[in-house]
């Protein structure tokens, strides 16, 4: 399976809070990717690798939790 295709199947599993997010999370990579400048570093992907793994595997907080979590 391709990157592309493990990111596919992670989007179609997200709720509909979480894709919202991952929406915005995955247009700033592409808005930040500029044609002429340099590709992300490896560091970055592999954060971004981290990332997917923990939603696939429903290792996530809703923002709400966050925000409460960081207040307190």
């Amino acid at each position: 399976m391709t990157n592309r295709e493990k990111l596919h199947r992670l989007v179609d599993h997200l709720a509909d809070d979480q894709a919202e997010l991952a929406k915005h999370w995955l247009e700033d990579l592409r808005d930040a990717a500029d044609a002429d400048g340099e590709p992300p570093e490896a560091e970055a992907l592999a954060s971004l690798d981290r990332g997917l793994d923990d939603i696939a595997a429903g290792r996530i907080k809703s923002l709400e939790q966050y925000e409460r979590e960081r207040s307190s």
